[in-house]
């Protein structure tokens, strides 16, 4: 019997980058996978911004969680070989002569001004954007190629023999004398990272989880611009075509893509570019939301041997890293979660 100090449950970017955390203080630790495609974080567009919603606002913790991303994911690149961080400038059209006067407001707010590039008050003359009004440009923006990324790491853990091929089976768990067995492996904690099918563990059915179903399109085009578009919609340069998103679905939650999610995205997309374009693929998935959108961490109230780092929604390029590196440290003692996302939450609830 294999016996490691944590058993990881799950290889999205959840599990892969607190599997890292673990690699990089030497800490034994095993991550058990099915090795598929369908989880949302292989689906995702991986997108990191910190101005977000459609008021425009500085998204939650932006600042501790922007301060060192870029370099996270430039170790990591180092780490596994390739390259996965694109840093790209976001540029959010504006709708009214209003929204531009309030941003000009707020490029005086320090709060704003070390994220914000510039404000444009007229078109930045891209042929087929559709900006009159002029836009904002964003700085510390871009996004992670999240296949190469899983896949990638994938590899690492495959050659260093601490990944486990199947589905997490629950009825295979016992908790017995402060360990957990598994099969044949034997761990003093499991940490679930396993997205939306944490949802079906009988452990964390008290966590309320909203699960939404968000879809993606590729396309190819002639459109010349290396920024990415967002205006209630995301269009994102690739190396030779865009993804375009995203949906928000809380009811039909499948992998599959479909017709109305296809037409729901360009319908918005035509209204920020005026482009020919040719639909080249579509794909969808669900992500683990939570009721409060933020995620869920901590360990079990009866079963410290059991742990959670999942919930992570749409943001999990700019959530993991640094909640990654604060579970491990308070898995460690040396460090409280932080109480927006510790589990505890619920039950103070």
């Amino acid at each position: 019997m294999k016996q490691v100090k944590y058993l990881i449950v799950g290889q999205g970017i959840a599990g892969t980058l607190l599997s890292w955390e673990f690699e990089k203080r030497g800490i034994e630790y095993l991550v058990i996978d099915p090795l598929g495609q369908e989880s949302s974080s292989f689906k995702a567009a991986g997108i990191f911004n910190p101005i977000t919603g459609r008021k425009m606002v500085k998204t939650w913790m932006a600042d501790e969680l922007f301060s060192g991303l870029s370099q996270y994911y430039g170790k990591l690149e180092n780490f596994i070989g390739e390259k996965i961080i694109y840093h790209k400038n976001i540029y959010r059209p504006f709708n009214s002569i209003d929204e531009q006067n309030d941003w000009h407001g707020k490029l005086a707010d320090g709060n704003y001004s070390k994220i914000i590039g510039s404000v444009h008050n007229s078109s930045l003359g891209i042929e087929g954007l559709l900006d009159p009004y002029g836009g904002l440009m964003i700085d510390k923006s871009g996004y992670v190629d999240m296949p190469v990324l899983i896949e990638k790491y994938r590899k690492t853990l495959f050659d260093q023999y601490k990944l486990v091929k199947g589905v997490f089976e629950g009825n295979e768990m016992t908790l017995e004398g402060g360990m957990v067995s598994y099969k044949d492996i034997k761990a003093e904690k499991v940490i679930f990272c396993e997205g939306v099918g944490v949802t079906n563990n009988r452990y964390w059915q008290h966590l309320p989880f909203r699960p939404v179903k968000g879809e993606i399109i590729e396309l190819e085009s002639n459109f010349q611009t290396d920024l990415i578009v967002n205006r209630s919609v995301f269009l994102v340069p690739r190396k030779s075509s865009f993804i375009a998103g995203s949906t928000y679905d809380h009811n039909l939650l499948d992998n599959e893509p479909s017709e109305n999610g296809i037409r729901n995205i360009q319908e918005r997309l035509n209204k920020v570019v005026d482009i020919k374009y040719r639909l080249i693929g579509s794909w969808a998935g669900v992500r683990p939301a939570t009721y409060d959108r933020r995620p869920f961490i901590g360990l079990h109230e009866k079963f410290p041997e059991l742990g959670i780092f999942n919930g992570f929604g749409t943001k999990g390029v700019s959530l993991v890293p640094f909640f990654a590196i604060e579970f491990v440290n308070f898995l460690l003692g040396n460090q409280r979660l932080t109480p927006e996302v510790d589990i505890d939450r619920v039950l103070r609830n």
